[in-house]
């Protein structure tokens, strides 16, 4: 016990005077003495915001309560009696973040979204379960969950100690599936932690100090459900040709498939730079820099708006535009239906651009409300876990 207690304060030292994230993949132990935590996540499934995700929430979760371990559980893998001895030898349960209510990541018919847990399994977990800062994620047009889900969704929420939805859209939707009154009254507000970065790794950048670049993000997964044709991309390239003649173009690629914008760039001889997201501290330290950010994916608006760093987002899911409702600023975004998608996409990415000083403010306002609403649902989590 005093090697260990040695250790986790020197580790704690290292990253304070460090400014470097705590990677719990390496380090396990935060707190000299603490519960053992079963974490169920996507960790690193398919794109960089899954990287992120496990890291983040671990230190909300370390910086609140005495942590001594935890143990690593993908969501995807199926649930039974062996995994719910492992749960039940933990002290709690934590499931998220990311958007895991959705059908066709991992087809099931256990549960009917990613948490490949039946209800019989779920039934013969016996320590509380703390759901975090997940989301709805299913797309526009997208075929209606299995009905399994709405049998599972109810027990789930009626089995779970919180259940915090990481925006407001993801809570007027799981409501609809919900049979009784008393479990929507258990559905709350947790946004996502990524959307916290500055204020959880206020050393770790200069997040008030900015480049002169704006950084484009597009995604290519349901592409069809995106809507997202070849007009619209051909509108986003025509875009990016435009800023350029103001400010250097980077695209930030959070998967292999990110980067099927390129040829339209490539076919305007357009000058760009690639940065890869690969691992959580480029991650940050990117969304940091620009002065703009112009992003399609969830966590190319989340993680720049946690990092002090003015966004537009490309609406081509209900989420994006729910999370810049949650922030009190919906005209953040331009939506791929709007007819006049090109145009109003560079006008309002022009004036952004240009308004670093007045957005800056703003953005530290507004991620103040999300943190309050986070620090208050910790502390709620830590009266029912102690």
């Amino acid at each position: 016990m005093l090697i260990r207690r040695f250790f986790s304060r020197w580790i704690r030292f290292y990253y304070r005077i460090s400014g470097k994230l705590p990677y719990f993949r390496k380090y396990p132990f935060i707190c000299s003495e603490g519960a053992t935590v079963t974490h169920i996540s996507a960790f690193g499934f398919g794109n960089a915001g899954d990287l992120y995700l496990p890291v983040i929430l671990r230190n909300v979760f370390a910086n609140v309560i005495p942590i001594e371990k935890w143990i690593k559980e993908p969501v995807h893998k199926v649930v039974n009696e062996k995994t719910v001895s492992k749960y039940n030898s933990s002290d709690f349960i934590v499931i998220g973040g990311g958007g895991l209510f959705l059908s066709d990541t991992n087809p099931n018919n256990l549960s009917g979204w990613q948490w490949s847990c039946s209800i019989d399994m779920l039934h013969k977990i016996k320590v509380p379960i703390i759901a975090f800062a997940i989301g709805y994620n299913r797309f526009r047009g997208q075929e209606d969950f299995k009905p399994v889900f709405v049998e599972h969704i109810n027990k789930f929420v009626e089995k779970a100690v919180f259940v915090g939805l990481r925006n407001h859209g993801s809570i007027e939707k799981i409501k609809s599936y919900l049979l009784k009154n008393e479990l929507k009254d258990k559905l709350v507000f947790q946004p996502c932690m990524t959307t916290l970065t500055s204020l959880i790794y206020p050393d770790l950048c200069q997040y008030d100090k900015k480049e002169d670049f704006i950084a484009i993000n597009c995604a290519f997964d349901r592409q069809n459900m995106r809507k997202s044709d070849d007009t619209i991309l051909h509108s986003i390239a025509n875009v990016a040709l435009k800023l350029s003649k103001f400010a250097k173009i980077k695209y930030y690629s959070h998967m292999r498939s990110d980067n099927n914008i390129l040829p339209y760039f490539d076919e305007l001889h357009l000058q760009y730079e690639v940065v890869e997201m690969d691992s959580i501290e480029r991650i940050v330290k990117e969304y940091a820099k620009p002065r703009l950010v112009i992003g399609m994916r969830g966590h190319a608006q989340m993680i720049p708006f946690g990092c002090n760093t003015p966004i537009l987002s490309i609406i081509s899911h209900d989420k994006m535009q729910w999370f810049l409702d949650d922030i009190h600023h919906p005209e953040w975004g331009v939506d791929v239906l709007n007819s006049s998608f090109e145009s109003e996409l560079f006008t309002k990415a022009m004036d952004l651009y240009k308004s670093t000083d007045r957005l800056l403010p703003i953005l530290k306002k507004e991620q103040q409300y999300l943190w309050n609403v986070t620090k208050k649902n910790m502390e709620y989590i830590k009266l029912i876990v102690s």
